[in-house]
């Protein structure tokens, strides 16, 4: 019986058209039911067992889209009865080099048997009508002259399928004649053509894509094949290239486009295009894979900024530095999941006294191999993702649980540039310290001074609304923007941190200068300030002597996940077992340091 639905049901998806998978998420394995091959078009016989194996088929311009989507579904509880749910639309390669639309939804869930999270899902052909046209293209629509007016999808099929037909001409003439040229193949994009679209209608697009085609086969005359191969995006194949001319062209074509605007109905627009590109040679077996990579590199120059050449070997290095940095922005949510993420508290000692003043919080979480991770290896991820506001908001709702738990302690917390103009975070910080002013009166919120600076208006509406709770506001990285007086005196702040790349080098006269500069400005609106990233006692010294307020670094102790304001002894300091950050070698208080100082030359 088992056999007989397992046949019942792969030919019911493949009569209605659906490819259904299971993706164990944890192992990265994928299995599917339906007729993939047929559905989806995939050459090798083996099917996509992996996440790596199915995206080499997706587009690389929809694929952030797809992970965007997946990391969000991702990021919710998983609850049985209403499991989250994504859908995502991209364009996936056939084998034969044309692209089509699919439509993917799918469903998180547990595997009750060994806790795995599983995404569920199906995937089919978005629009069937022109996916049976597609793979039958008319062999008079296969030229290199074909309208490119209006936006025809099939039109652009019949596009890419002629670069793939010329660079396999051109290949199989090199392995006939036992050649070994190179050639190159750009693809070109329009850059913000969507802005044009929404000001002047797809009319006026049609004719600024027409009038670009125009202006990319004039430049290359008879010595490359353009086609258009998507809505906005031209691919360029030149055979018989000398290695060193694909970056030169590349930019003679946007040099051209920058200085010579294109002439319209309406009158002339000025239009930049960004390029990514690829080297061939005879050796190529897959000419769809050639156009994947130049799209890949292609987006990567619009990701970079736009107007600018990137070649495939760029992009793909790139790609791999994203993958990890993916990777590493999954470890992370998988640990604030399983509760892994946790604080870390760094003294700050007031340099006349030799007191701790309050303790900076820092975000570290402790992956699956029990190892402990600084913010340095996942806040690059966390903040490509976009994740840096949730990450402020549980770093939050962690401090204010150990404030309260501890009435004699005060914390600080650093929010980012994202989280601050959030307006939902501070309506969440209200409603969290509403009723709790002895919590609010012992948190110090931590903001940049560059976005400070950036909009000093709005700065200050929410500097003013977190002091009416009680907090207190400190300006971080005081100095790296050059704030006057004036402001600094409107901002209303309580505490600035002078940036530590000028206490790492207070030796040097001119820092020295400046620092003293800073801690003179900061008196002189009665605001206290902190000499942050000391690392030795001359350094400490030197701030104390020069009368900065308050010292922090390593020479007074290093961050760590322990409630190091209470004895080593006490139950509770252990926050994690077997996980601290290295300390300083010497095990001195904070107080000895500080007599220590007093004795040195």
């Amino acid at each position: 019986m088992a056999d007989f639905w397992r046949i019942h049901l792969q030919k019911t998806l493949s009569d209605q058209g659906l490819a259904a998978y299971v993706w164990d998420i944890d192992t990265d394995h994928i299995e599917w039911q339906g007729d993939i091959h047929a559905l989806l078009g995939f050459d090798d016989p083996a099917q996509p067992v992996s996440s790596a194996d199915f995206a080499r088929v997706i587009n690389p311009q929809d694929i952030p889209a797809r992970l965007a989507a997946f990391h969000d579904v991702l990021a919710l509880q998983v609850d049985p009865t209403t499991p989250p749910a994504m859908k995502a639309n991209f364009r996936i390669r056939r084998g034969n080099g044309l692209q089509v639309d699919v439509y993917e939804h799918a469903t998180l869930q547990l595997d009750p048997d060994n806790g795995h999270r599983m995404l569920c899902g199906t995937v089919r052909i978005a629009d069937e009508k022109q996916f049976s046209n597609a793979v039958k293209p008319a062999t008079n629509l296969v030229s290199s002259s074909f309208s490119m007016v209006s936006y025809d999808t099939s039109m652009t099929h019949y596009g890419r399928l002629l670069i793939c037909q010329k660079i396999v001409e051109w290949t199989d003439a090199q392995n006939s004649s036992r050649l070994n040229n190179v050639g190159y193949l750009l693809v070109i994009g329009i850059d913000r053509l969507s802005m044009l679209n929404e000001a002047f209608g797809a009319q006026y697009t049609d004719e600024v894509i027409d009038r670009v085609g125009k202006r990319l086969r004039d430049l290359v005359g008879g010595s490359a094949t353009v086609a258009r191969i998507d809505g906005d995006v031209f691919g360029v194949f030149f055979a018989h290239a000398p290695h060193a001319e694909m970056a030169a062209v590349a930019h003679h074509m946007l040099h051209n486009f920058y200085e010579v605007p294109i002439q319209t109905q309406r009158g002339p627009v000025g239009i930049s295009i960004s390029i990514g590109g690829v080297h061939i040679n005879r050796q190529c077996k897959d000419p769809a894979d050639m156009l994947t990579r130049a799209e890949m590199a292609m987006q990567t120059a619009k990701e970079r900024g736009r107007g600018r050449f990137v070649s495939y070997g760029e992009a793909a290095t790139e790609a791999q530095n994203t993958r990890l940095l993916l990777s590493s922005g999954d470890a992370f949510l998988r640990a604030l999941k399983d509760n892994r993420v946790k604080l870390a508290f760094q003294p700050v000692v007031n340099s006349r006294s030799s007191v701790v003043s309050f303790h900076e919080c820092l975000i570290r979480f402790v992956d699956e191999g029990g190892k402990l991770h600084s913010a340095g290896n996942f806040m690059p991820a966390i903040e490509r993702l976009g994740l840096s506001r949730l990450v402020d908001r549980y770093a939050m709702h962690l401090a204010i649980q150990e404030l309260a738990a501890f009435s004699d302690l005060t914390l600080s917390v650093n929010v980012s540039n994202l989280t601050l103009t959030d307006p939902d975070w501070l309506r969440g910080l209200v409603s969290a310290l509403r009723e709790r002013p002895d919590v609010a009166g012992r948190l110090i919120v931590e903001i940049t001074e560059s976005v400070a600076m950036y909009d000093i208006e709005k700065t200050m509406r929410i500097v003013r609304t977190l002091r009416d709770m009680g907090c207190r506001v400190a300006l971080d990285d005081f100095g790296a923007g050059y704030t006057a007086f004036a402001q600094l005196k409107r901002l209303d702040v309580d505490m600035v941190k002078i940036d530590k790349s000028f206490i790492r080098k207070i030796d040097e006269t001119e820092n020295r200068l400046f620092v003293k500069t800073l801690n003179t400005l900061a008196q002189g609106v009665n605001v206290q300030t902190v000499g942050e990233g000391a690392e030795t006692m001359s350094e400490a010294k030197l701030l104390a002597g020069d009368g900065v307020d308050h010292i922090q670094g390593y020479v007074f102790g290093f961050p760590s996940v322990e409630r190091v304001w209470l004895p080593r002894e006490h139950s509770l300091r252990k926050i994690l077992q077997h996980h601290d950050e290295p300390r300083p070698n010497n095990d001195m208080t904070a107080e000895q340091i500080m007599e220590l100082m007093k004795n040195q030359p």
